[in-house]
């Protein structure tokens, strides 16, 4: 794992639940012995916030925002390409003799990808490198799934990117000089919003085609208990909204926005 990419997870870390809640409680219990109800607000608002995204209700309030910019693809128009996002990997899995495995959202993304060359005919990109250090690159790894589960094969691999703005940047270069300019982009929902704006940043027509949408299911009592999965939830639409106003900021001058 490169420098960058080891600062940008511990950061990232530091941001999103639970740590960011479990940080707050520890300001506030450090300021108590001098500012008592201010380190006491804190506390309590750590553990308050802890346990809101811990619950559906509460990660949905992040999620549905997010999800709602791009509505399912119903019609693909003029589209030359289908652009399949990497979503990390299950690395040794020991059910496959060792060998990195797609993640459970990558494989979603792949199904859908899939499904989309199917349907349309449309040659496929798949895109994503080694940031964690992996010798195989995930868009190697996602080409390999797609061949062996899907009957599939991908028509480019970009396998040195490590974000989503080296993903838009690296794989508009490679489908250029296809002659490609017009694309379906897969990734999930949450994530559609920051990708479109990294593929129209690197020059991409990209028609958004999401997946794996989160807060679809239908209402339930038990969105309003506690659990590890929705707290999960809440902490990647909050990394998507963290990542949207980094870049916002960082891109403002230059006039464009990406991953």
């Amino acid at each position: 794992m490169n420098a960058s990419v080891l600062i940008s997870t511990l950061a990232g870390a530091m941001l999103l639940p639970p740590l960011n809640c479990l940080l707050l409680c520890a300001i506030g219990l450090l300021l108590r012995p001098r500012l008592r109800r201010t380190g006491t607000l804190l506390m309590v608002l750590g553990v308050a916030l802890l346990l809101l995204l811990s619950t559906r209700a509460g990660a949905l309030l992040l999620v549905r925002p997010l999800e709602n910019r791009y509505a399912p693809l119903t019609e693909v128009k003029d589209a030359q390409a289908i652009v399949i996002l990497g979503a990390g990997r299950q690395a040794n899995a020991p059910e496959y003799g060792g060998a990195d495995a797609a993640s459970l959202n990558g494989l979603k993304r792949l199904e859908y990808g899939a499904y989309l060359h199917k349907r349309t005919g449309l040659p496929l990109l798949v895109t994503g490198g080694s940031p964690d250090g992996s010798p195989e690159s995930e868009a190697s790894l996602m080409a390999r799934v797609l061949s062996a589960d899907f009957g599939v094969q991908a028509r480019w691999q970009e396998g040195a990117s490590n974000n989503t703005q080296d993903n838009a940047v690296m794989s508009a270069a490679m489908l250029k000089t296809a002659g490609v300019e017009r694309v379906l982009l897969v990734t999930d929902a949450i994530h559609m919003p920051r990708a479109m704006n990294a593929f129209a940043a690197a020059g991409l027509q990209a028609t958004a085609a999401p997946t794996l949408f989160s807060g679809s299911g239908r209402p339930l009592p038990t969105d309003y208990f506690p659990h590890a999965s929705n707290l999960a939830m809440a902490s990647y639409a909050m990394h998507e909204w963290i990542g949207q106003l980094w870049y916002r900021l960082r891109y403002h001058g230059a006039g464009s926005r990406s991953d």
